[in-house]
């Protein structure tokens, strides 16, 4: 392990960028084994090449730029993911509203009957069937 330290010392290494981009590499591969569309075995091949460029850059602070730009574009569509499938997991025992006024996401018990429901955020009133 210690080759591997010294080999690495003063290069960038892995993030989330390098990461999704070898997570894209994969899905392309396995639709290129299903398919045989040789475009996307070179456009696979191509993205892996690049991410060990990037493992290896001695260009610390380009690639970290480059990972500040990914993550600005990428982190609202990762919570957007996070937050349906967590919304998924307590549909059996919670309901889900939006407040008319606000938009607010507001989160209910179910089975309560006509409630009375007071947004957190804005303070309107309204009344649902949990």
């Amino acid at each position: 392990m210690q080759w591997l330290t010294k080999l690495m010392y003063g290069r960038y290494g892995t993030d989330a960028l390098g990461f999704f981009m070898l997570i894209l590499v994969l899905i392309l591969d396995v639709i290129f084994t299903f398919t045989g569309w040789d475009i996307l075995y070179l456009f696979s091949f191509l993205l892996a090449v690049w991410c060990i460029w990037r493992i290896f850059s001695r260009n610390i602070s380009r690639r970290y730029t480059e990972n500040q730009k990914f993550m600005q574009v990428f982190s609202p569509v990762q919570n957007m993911i996070i937050s349906k499938i967590s919304g998924a997991r307590d549909l059996k025992t919670h309901r889900h509203f939006r407040c008319p006024s606000c938009k607010q996401k507001i989160r209910v018990p179910r089975g309560r009957g006509k409630i009375q429901i007071t947004c957190p955020k804005c303070g309107q009133e309204f009344i649902k069937k949990s």
